[in-house]
């Protein structure tokens, strides 16, 4: 499905990340995988070489544009073009608007926001020089579409990201790149140190009636930037279990 391809993945180390590169690595792409812990990308790259597929590590700041510059030119290094984007990588803090110190609030939207508009913006230049088009996928967040007590930053920043998403595909649009968000809710993975949930739970707030699992964004993420999504931009892909679609009663 993609083959010759080159996807960059950021956030590529556990959870959905890793599931994000392995899965297109799998269907063909070679993958450049992102993250700000080497030893991260590294364990992702050497499970997709493990598997027989093709995938080099790079560890960068995705909020620095001197490691986003080496990240394009290791990229081209490797692979000689760049088609994909998987703007993944993100950070989190707990407190609401009352608790949360205006260094951590910037820090988070630094990461989400500015640090997608980073990444995003080196390597959408790369693909307009190259002439030939590509497809970028930014990943969102049911929290990001409507509010809740606590994680003030992280909803913010989320939420950004899904109008960033739709600008970029206006701008974009003329280059022949595709520009689209999806939108998870919790998996059931462990993140944070915390314990992965029992895989019986059911989530009274997933009418799917299980938790999200890493394959279910990676499949997604698959489909929005394969040709099957030709004529998809600036569109968000709830991969939620219906998550957003319900509304509690009482």
């Amino acid at each position: 499905m993609l083959e010759g391809k080159v996807a960059i993945v950021s956030g590529a180390g556990p959870n959905i990340g890793r599931e994000i590169a392995a899965t297109l690595a799998q269907n063909g792409a070679s993958v450049v995988c992102l993250d700000l812990r080497r030893d991260a990308a590294e364990a992702t790259a050497r499970e997709v070489v493990d598997r027989g597929y093709e995938a080099i590590a790079v560890d960068g700041d995705i909020t620095k544009p001197e490691d986003m510059e080496n990240l394009v030119s290791q990229a081209l290094a490797a692979y000689g073009h760049i088609d994909i984007l998987v703007n993944n990588a993100a950070i989190t803090s707990s407190p609401g608007l009352l608790d949360e110190d205006l260094g951590t609030f910037r820090k988070i939207v630094d990461v989400i926001l500015a640090g997608t508009f980073n990444c995003t913006q080196h390597v959408a230049k790369q693909m307009v020089a190259q002439g030939t088009g590509g497809a970028i996928v930014n990943v969102a967040s049911t929290s990001g579409h409507r509010g809740k007590s606590g994680a003030i930053a992280y909803q913010s920043a989320k939420a950004g990201i899904l109008n960033f998403t739709r600008a970029c595909a206006m701008e974009l649009a003329p280059h022949n790149i595709r520009v689209n968000s999806l939108t998870p809710t919790q998996t059931g993975m462990p993140v944070g140190g915390k314990p992965a949930r029992p895989d019986d739970e059911v989530p009274a707030s997933v009418p799917r009636g299980r938790w999200g699992r890493p394959r279910d964004q990676a499949q997604a993420v698959l489909f929005l930037v394969s040709d099957n999504a030709d004529f998809i931009t600036g569109a968000d892909l709830p991969v939620d279990g219906g998550n957003l679609a319900m509304r509690q009663s009482g």
